[in-house]
């Protein structure tokens, strides 16, 4: 197999007389698609006997410094040729299925158009037959003739409005899609093509690759959850998207979350060096002060009604919810279609199913209300971070984000409110009691009290509640707290002073939970976080 790198390209400034020349067209077979890019592969057939093959209507937009030529033995490559031209010099390559549907329309437009002045010209000889040799008319068959004249004219009339209202709708169908011709043309204005000298005595199938940056992909989710089962279907989904100005045909695709602009490495350390502090004299100091920032460079400048026209807009991709995640790749069973431009498509890339404890969660102090969360423990393999679409029992509930690879135990995925579930707080009680001062010491107390009532008619949820319980941050502050009944945690995701009560609570019953705290210090002390 004979690999050919760019290095060997050479500059195009007028196309060399090489003899046996073939004009193939080649295709688009294979596609890597990272974040941030892609490396699109096409394969080219030559015959045996070619000396030279040209390549056209290739993107301008690959790097050429990408470009890589792979053929198998027996194939001598030679040196490459690339020649950017201008879209207007290249009208054999406006063959994208836009290009196609705006023909087939301007084709129906112009069939309209024609019917339309021929009626006109059909109405013009009706209005004239009041002269010249109508007048021989005999008496007899004016009635007939008469008549005969005015359906015609009706009819003509009748069609030329018809024609008129679809004409419009044609107009209409036909504006979008213009606009976005516009607009591909405006981010692809130019086309490549691409001579290779080489020599072969049979049939051989060619390996060109290059890559682009004008594409990428971005990883989305649903989680489908069976709240009587605790069942989860967790469905992989990708969003992809490119705008390199070549639509992607019946191409094999991979998806993968290296990224080809990553940093590879790292510098080492700086030293730590430790020295005494010497103070220095005012003047010294304001002698080695930096002088003042200059003023920001202006970036750009764009001009109402400036000739050059600023390039559209490219769907960009946010590369950063692969960090934290080793290079996957995702390889589709099937080929696909992916066009040229903004709109993404989406593409399927499998299910997991899973098995998930559902918890009714309530934490008082921000609402009372009870959330139903999915605890799990972590898929296996690659999960880059993206959004996910929360079903539950059927019924979609909203929006998340998936983040397998944060530093949680467990996955956690919360499914929405439980309108079955009651949550009452009571009113705080504060400096109840005896509190004021003992010795030198102020004394505050707090008294907290909720009640959870499960409404559902049958079955048993498993009810978390968390409360917040203060937690003193220098020694002259005490705490004394008192929870009923006995909290399961209370270091709850190894945070101290978020205190966790978990239970089950069957249908139809009620709980009520307690929490009450004596906080002291020095009586001329400012305690912060008091409420």
């Amino acid at each position: 197999m004979r690999l050919i790198p760019f290095r060997w390209l050479v500059p195009c400034a007028a196309a060399l007389a090489w003899p046996a020349t073939a004009l193939v067209q080649s295709r688009i077979d294979e596609v890597l698609v990272y974040p941030g890019g892609a490396q699109v592969t096409r394969l080219a057939t030559v015959a045996a006997g070619t000396r030279e093959l040209v390549l056209t209507c290739l993107s301008a937009r690959f790097d050429t410094d990408s470009l890589q030529i792979t053929a198998p033995a027996g194939v001598n490559l030679g040196p490459v040729q690339v020649e950017t031209l201008p879209r207007e010099r290249a009208p054999e390559c406006a063959n994208s299925p836009l290009d196609d549907g705006i023909r087939k329309l301007e084709a129906q437009r112009d069939l309209l158009t024609a019917e339309s002045s021929a009626l006109d010209t059909s109405l013009g000889y009706l209005k004239t037959l009041g002269a010249g040799e109508a007048r021989a008319t005999p008496s007899t068959g004016i009635a007939a003739t008469a008549d005969s004249i005015r359906k015609t004219a009706h009819d003509a009339l009748l069609r030329q409005a018809q024609i008129r209202r679809q004409l419009a709708d044609l107009d209409k169908q036909l504006a979008p899609l213009q606009g976005q011709r516009e607009r591909v043309d405006a981010a692809n204005p130019q086309w490549r093509s691409l001579r290779l000298r080489l020599s072969t005595a049979r049939e051989a199938e060619l390996k060109l690759s290059y890559r682009i940056t004008q594409a990428g992909w971005a990883p989305s989710y649903r989680a489908l959850l069976d709240t009587a089962t605790g069942a989860l279907a967790l469905e992989r989904l990708a969003q992809v998207s490119q705008q390199s100005g070549e639509d992607w045909k019946n191409v094999k695709l991979r998806l993968s979350t290296a990224q080809a602009a990553a940093r590879v490495g790292v510098n080492p350390p700086p030293p730590w060096r430790l020295d005494l502090y010497r103070p220095q004299p005012q003047a010294e100091m304001r002698a080695m002060a930096p002088p003042p920032a200059p003023a920001p460079m202006i970036q750009s400048v764009a001009v109402s009604g400036s000739r050059a026209a600023a390039e559209p807009a490219l769907d960009r991709f946010d590369l950063g919810v692969f960090q934290g995640t080793h290079a996957t790749e995702f390889v589709l069973p099937l080929r696909v279609n992916i066009d040229s431009g903004t709109q993404r498509a989406s593409l399927t890339l499998g299910s997991e199913a899973l098995q998930a404890r559902v918890i009714a969660r309530v934490q008082p102090q921000s609402e009372a209300a009870a959330y139903l969360v999915a605890d799990l423990a972590k898929p296996t393999g690659a999960w880059p971070r993206g959004t996910v679409q929360l079903m539950r029992d059927g019924a979609l509930v909203g929006s998340s984000t998936l983040n397998v690879a944060s530093g949680e135990e467990r996955l956690e995925l919360p499914f929405g409110r439980d309108e079955s579930v009651r949550v009452q707080v009571e009113p705080e009680q504060r400096n109840a009691g005896n509190a004021g001062f003992i010795g030198a010491r102020a004394e505050h107390r707090y008294a907290r009290a909720w009640v959870v009532e499960n409404r559902h008619t049958a079955g048993t949820l498993t009810l978390q509640l968390v409360e917040a319980a203060p937690v003193a941050q220098h020694e002259d502050i005490k705490v004394q707290a008192q929870f009923s009944p006995a909290p399961t945690n209370q270091a709850w995701r190894k945070q101290p002073g978020l205190v966790l009560w978990e239970q089950p609570l069957a249908a139809g019953q009620n709980q009520r939970f307690t929490a009450d705290y004596v906080i002291s210090a020095p009586k001329d002390a400012q305690v912060s976080g008091l409420r």
